[in-house]
């Protein structure tokens, strides 16, 4: 639900609300409005505990990716072919073949992350945006070395373990979806037409 994705939309609530039962009861000084204003309180921070307590599919999929971004900068083929799930084959053997040639030396998580869920689909599937810049150099050949700014949509499927796992990844240019796909350079030299 909605609600429990994020704590702000219940905070401005609670801000909002208290606001004007504070307003009412100061204007009026009727002792009613204070008592619904510490129920008001009472309600939101109930709402609050139960959004820390709820994890979402949503917040699932969000901890799996700077889980992938900590697996990525550690340099940990074996980790990054953990969250990908086994029916993308071809995924993982990419995986393992780029990192084979790529040091990486740091992932930076933007925080324009955007995760959807079509509950729908069979098995179910998730689907996050977000821009994402790596730094890194291939091991012993300086033909790349630097930053590859990206905008990231990873396609993520719930296997039947309950985890959420990639099955799909597009590189775009960071400015977004709208300006077009790009071939990451590691791709481009180590395998051209890959």
């Amino acid at each position: 639900m909605w609600i429990f994705e994020q704590s702000l939309p219940i905070i401005i609530v609670a801000v909002i609300g208290g606001a004007i039962l504070a307003g009412t009861m100061l204007q009026t000084g009727k002792q009613i409005f204070l008592y619904l204003l510490m129920g008001w309180i009472a309600i939101c921070g109930l709402l609050l505990a139960l959004e820390y307590s709820i994890v979402t599919d949503g917040e699932r999929i969000e901890a799996v990716i700077y889980e992938i971004a900590e697996a990525l900068e550690a340099n940990d083929a074996e980790g990054v072919k953990s969250y990908i799930s086994s029916d993308s084959p071809q995924i993982k053997a990419e995986a393992e073949r780029q990192m084979a040639y790529v040091q990486i030396e740091s992932v930076k998580l933007k925080q324009n992350l955007e995760v959807t869920i079509n509950p729908g689909s069979t098995p179910i599937i998730g689907v996050a945006k977000l821009n994402v810049k790596m730094t890194g150099h291939l091991k012993n050949n300086e033909a790349w070395n630097g930053d590859f700014p990206t905008f990231l949509v990873l396609t993520f499927q719930q296997d039947p373990d309950g985890e959420w796992r990639v099955i799909g990844y597009q590189f775009f240019d960071p400015r977004g979806e709208q300006a077009g796909e790009i071939t990451p350079p590691v791709s481009a030299v180590i395998l051209p037409g890959f």
